[in-house]
């Protein structure tokens, strides 16, 4: 299973989430991570930076994940597909997120049964 964050959607939650980090962290369960992201299995699968919460949830879903535009049979096989049944909360680091910006490339995660791997695309210039 393939997920993929589009590049400019995520450009905008980097943004959002450096002016947030410095106002504070929040915990993933009792775990303090850095500041960084979380790739969330939910309703849907989407990202969102640990900073400081706001009114209004600052999240990126993924293409092929969206309960926002797609059928909830199609977002639902994919969410089961990535996290199983369950919900489920992933650190991201930022320096994934920031190199996958500085590329212009969309970040893009795959699942196995076993394992989660996160990679850019490398674009011609």
């Amino acid at each position: 299973m393939r997920l993929t964050f589009r590049a400019d959607k995520i450009r905008v939650l980097l943004a959002a989430a450096e002016s947030r980090w410095s106002l504070g962290l929040r915990r993933r369960f009792r775990v303090k991570d850095p500041a960084g992201f979380w790739l969330v299995g939910d309703q849907g699968v989407y990202l969102m930076h640990n900073g400081k919460a706001t009114k209004h949830k600052q999240i990126v879903y993924a293409q092929e994940c969206n309960p926002e535009t797609m059928p909830f049979d199609q977002w639902w096989a994919a969410k089961r597909d990535s996290f199983g049944d369950d919900d489920g909360l992933e650190f991201i680091d930022a320096g994934l997120v920031r190199d996958a910006v500085a590329a212009n490339s969309p970040l893009i995660f795959e699942f196995t049964e076993t394992t989660m791997s996160v990679f850019i695309e490398k674009r011609a210039h």
